[in-house]
């Protein structure tokens, strides 16, 4: 197969980049249909998200349902789908996804293991020691406290493994202006302190986050891992203002600013094109293989293949998840939540 011309490596930030803000991939063809042709191409896609499940593969899939079902429905297979990554918590977990069509753990450490890999690298999370992460966690928890106290807010605050949060209590809503101020805050005191680990402080639009690690880090690892050279690299994402979590990224490889799903979608419809892709294959709701075998036998039944999102959506709906703590939620209990 012959390269496209091109980025060789496209990262993504999730929410309100391939899906709306606290919201999951579920019914968007169209952006479904690019991501799969990019790596029908020989490009590697990774979702590089602050979402931070430690290595509960279910709780990514969930986020990524729709895509992942389109990717099955249409019969993705082999290496092609080996390029499609997620990692979580910023740089922490790195996820691939299995000729399964679910998302698995890539060992860490060892012969081949992704931390291992990249210890080269000063800031990579295999030289972090557990001592150090637990002091950025704490100061940050410490200056959460004080700004939830300061600014009245009704909030609360949840700590993981390598993330602190602060988020709203039930039916409640924080301000832009006071996450904004919580997280200027936290960057100022870590950044005066002796902390030697890269750490991302960001407003999330709903709450506000201090992650140890950044994407950066994310990046250049998947760079390194993968042996891709940061000009065939690019980052698509909509926080890059100094509050947000893709700003660091812009260090490390081209970026592209987007504010919405549909303006992703606009982005990768342009790569394609003007990779050479055939414009059937991007515009038609079915695929180019797909289309000729119907226009040349429209007799047959059985030949144009859609994906049914809402009968998806219904056999998944089972069980909601709390984006913020990763908690599984049964659907009428999440329901009564938002009344």
């Amino acid at each position: 197969r012959t390269a496209l011309p091109g980025p060789k490596l496209i990262c993504f930030d999730g929410d309100q980049t391939l899906y709306s803000d606290g919201a999951n991939f579920e019914s968007n063809p169209r952006l479904a249909k690019y991501l799969f042709l990019l790596l029908k191409h020989g490009i590697t896609i990774a979702v590089v998200t602050a979402a931070g499940y430690e290595y509960q593969a279910a709780k990514y899939e969930l986020r990524l349902s729709g895509l992942l079902a389109y990717f099955k429905e249409k019969g993705l297979k082999g290496d092609d789908l080996e390029r499609f990554y997620i990692f979580g918590g910023e740089c922490n977990y790195l996820l691939r996804l299995g000729a399964d069509y679910k998302l698995h753990a890539v060992k860490e450490n060892g012969p081949g293991g992704w931390m291992n890999s990249t210890k080269h690298m000063s800031e990579s999370p295999g030289n972090w020691s557990e001592s150090e992460v637990k002091s950025v966690l704490d100061m940050a928890e410490a200056s959460f406290n004080s700004s939830m106290e300061d600014q009245n807010m009704r909030a609360r605050i949840i700590r993981k493994k390598r993330s602190v949060g602060l988020i709203p209590k039930a039916d409640e809503k924080i301000t832009r202006e006071a996450l904004d101020e919580a997280v200027l805050r936290i960057q100022s005191e870590l950044d005066n302190s002796k902390t030697n680990l890269p750490f991302c402080a960001f407003n999330g639009g709903r709450d506000a986050w201090v992650d140890v690690g950044n994407k950066r880090v994310g990046v250049q690892v998947l760079q390194s891992y993968l042996g891709v050279p940061p000009e065939e690299s690019l980052h698509i994402g909509d926080q890059f203002l100094n509050t947000g979590n893709d700003f660091a990224a812009r260090s490390v490889c081209p970026c592209v600013w987007i504010t919405s799903p549909e303006e992703t979608s606009y982005i990768l419809k342009s790569i394609l094109r003007l990779a050479g892709v055939p414009l059937m294959a991007i515009l038609n709701p079915v695929d180019y293989e797909d289309k000729k075998q119907v226009n040349g036998d429209k007799g047959k039944k059985g030949i144009e293949k859609k994906v049914d999102f809402d009968e998806m959506e219904r056999r998944t709906s089972r069980l909601a998840m709390d984006v913020f703590t990763g908690e599984m939620i049964p659907l009428q209990r999440a329901a009564s939540r938002d009344v």
